[in-house]
């Protein structure tokens, strides 16, 4: 069923988009159907909507991972693949952030069409009533990346039309984030509990509430909305950290929400990019059967020496791996690479069944990040409260898996030891899954963190730069400092 539900929002969104483009192509048209028009049944609603979250995979794979590890103290970029160096030096170019802009103001865009046009329809208005908050709610998602990203950003609720709107000035940080809160809290509010795989929800609404909330060092609300995740029951830790990151229990009890990908259909880049990096000779094409891999990012020196003994750190990184032909033998990194090159490659998302054709989902947010955002959030609202204790050390027991003397439980912690321990908790647990970039902004440790690695961070680049291209359309668009 989750293939036919794929399938047909593809086809539904080729056809919209078919359908414009030959009543563009023809010199008369008798009766030319325009977007308005187009939105006349639940149907069309839907397909609406299916575009949005066709646009939606944009912003994961390996945008999350370059913002939020690459860009981070995590991840290191291999010297084969010098296009990514900017991310690894801190270099980054305007042109960097043009597909990412045009990519996230395309989803805005689809998201208010859905909205206004579906508002129109002789609909029953409970159904009415959530395809358009299902469609505000993406809009916020899609918000929630610029201002990370770029901070204030121009805001458009309603559709634009050619150079309609093309000189809106940036809303500052505050006005974008008052967007993004009532979107997701009336989708909250509105959407049922459930929904099929990929589509948002009421408790995914919550879960995005609870991790913006925190990034706003908003404690209470994120607090919260995490509970109200925790508290509904719906979710729980897989038994085995690994089966978070396995294709085979993709959508399961831990995923509150996935970017669904399909093997041979749409698939995952990011098992490619970890895998160890593509070499000559005997070990060619020793990682993926028949495939030389163009991994490009590894694990830091620093992650490796920091990162404690577990059974979740050997889930996470590995410094050998079998061969495929399942003859050979086990390889180790320094026999492939030599001495200290590369001795961990980022073994989470190992998908090699699939060659570079991974079925394997995204984790936009799982359950063991929302009992992590409840731990942190307890300690700043009440860090007398003993359960944050609860809640992180069920996320610690699920890592040792067994191992007493690994990962022991935490307690007893005066709140800044709390404060630098679920950070640290985060930084593991998570590691690899586009957060840790912004865990450090959020608590003013970016720039700190990244000059102790040696890396020339200047002030100003807490932010991207905004696209010229951009800057040169709309003359009310101003520069972020420093760019």
């Amino acid at each position: 069923m989750k293939n036919i539900k794929y399938i047909t929002s593809v086809m539904m969104s080729f056809a919209l988009w078919l359908t414009s483009c030959e009543s563009a192509l023809e010199e008369n048209p008798a009766g030319n159907i325009s977007i308005a028009n187009f939105y006349s049944s639940e149907d069309d609603a839907l397909a609406g909507l299916y575009g949005v979250y066709n646009s939606v995979y944009s912003l994961y794979g390996n945008t999350a991972i370059n913002y939020g590890e690459v860009n981070a103290d995590n991840a290191t970029v291999s010297p084969n693949v010098s296009d990514l160096f900017e991310w690894d030096e801190f270099t980054y170019s305007n042109e960097l952030t043009e597909g990412f802009w045009r990519s996230a103001y395309d989803g805005i865009n689809l998201a208010n069409e859905v909205a206004l046009y579906t508002a129109e329809i002789d609909l029953d208005e409970g159904k009415k009533a959530d395809i358009v908050s299902e469609a505000k709610a993406l809009r916020a998602l899609f918000y929630w990346h610029l201002v990370r990203v770029l901070g204030g950003v121009p805001i458009y609720e309603i559709p634009t039309i050619g150079f309609d709107a093309v000189d809106t000035p940036r809303s500052s940080v505050d006005e974008v984030y008052t967007v993004i809160l009532r979107d997701l809290t009336e989708a909250a509010l509105e959407l049922p509990t459930t929904s099929s795989a990929g589509r948002l929800n009421a408790h995914i609404a919550d879960a995005l509430l609870a991790r913006i909330y925190l990034y706003r060092n908003d404690f209470p609300n994120a607090l919260v909305h995490a509970k109200r995740v925790i508290d509904s029951g719906a979710y729980d830790l897989f038994e085995d950290y690994a089966h978070a990151f396995k294709t085979e229990y993709n959508n399961g009890v831990e995923h509150i929400y996935q970017i669904q990908y399909l093997s041979g259909e749409r698939n995952n880049p990011i098992p490619g990019r970890f895998g160890p990096r593509a070499l000559p000779g005997q070990y060619g094409n020793s990682f993926w059967a028949n495939t030389v891999v163009g991994g490009s990012i590894a694990p830091s020196a620093e992650f490796n020496a920091e990162n404690p003994i577990s059974y979740r750190r050997s889930v996470t990184i590995a410094d050998s791996y079998e061969h495929i032909d399942g003859v050979t033998g086990t390889i180790t990194m320094e026999d492939a690479y030599g001495p200290g090159v590369y001795p961990f490659y980022v073994s989470k998302f190992d998908d090699r069944a699939n060659e570079l054709q991974s079925g394997v989902n995204f984790n936009v947010i799982r359950y063991a990040d929302i009992l992590l955002i409840a731990a942190e959030a307890s300690n700043e609202v009440d860090y007398g409260d003993s359960q944050k204790y609860v809640w992180i050390n069920k996320v610690r027991e699920r890592a040792r898996n067994g191992v007493a003397t690994d990962l022991p439980d935490l307690t007893g912690l005066s709140q800044d030891d709390f404060r630098t321990a679920v950070l640290e908790e985060r930084r593991f647990e998570l590691a690899f899954e586009g957060q840790r970039a912004w865990d450090l902004k959020r608590r003013g440790q970016f720039l700190t963190t990244m000059r102790a690695q040696g890396k020339n961070v200047e002030d100003f680049k807490l932010l991207f730069p905004i696209p010229d291209n951009q800057v040169r359309l709309n003359p009310n668009l101003t520069q972020n400092t420093g760019w």
